[in-house]
């Protein structure tokens, strides 16, 4: 099964998120529906789950800020090389979350040939 143009979209928005911040599933889905890519939180989940892989896929939480459990040993080791603590499940996620410029992220996803 190879990627549809959303969960391209995804992969591009969660590439560009820098080490050491954070966003959450809802937070990708808003900045592509600020794209004009509609998406929910849960597709975001699904496709990091099936093609996310190649991205920076630990950087993306739960809302409230929890490592999903399937993920947790491998992102507390990889969030940790990026001077990301963990307390159990949870991390800073208001502290470290990733605000790009809307124009900024645009620009860029249309660089990259996913808008």
């Amino acid at each position: 099964m190879n990627p549809s143009p959303r969960d391209e979209g995804v992969l591009g928005v969660v590439a560009l998120i820098p080490a050491g911040a954070l966003v959450a599933y809802g937070d990708v889905a808003d900045l592509l529906g600020e794209c004009g890519v509609e998406c929910t939180p849960r597709q975001v989940a699904r496709c990091l789950s099936q093609f996310g892989s190649q991205v920076p896929w630990w950087r993306v939480v739960q809302s409230g800020g929890t490592i999903a459990e399937q993920v947790l040993p491998q992102a507390r080791e990889r969030l940790a090389a990026e001077g990301v603590a963990t307390d159990g499940r949870r991390v800073d996620l208001e502290g470290r979350r990733w605000h790009p410029d809307l124009a900024w992220l645009r620009a860029e996803l249309v660089r990259s040939g996913v808008l």
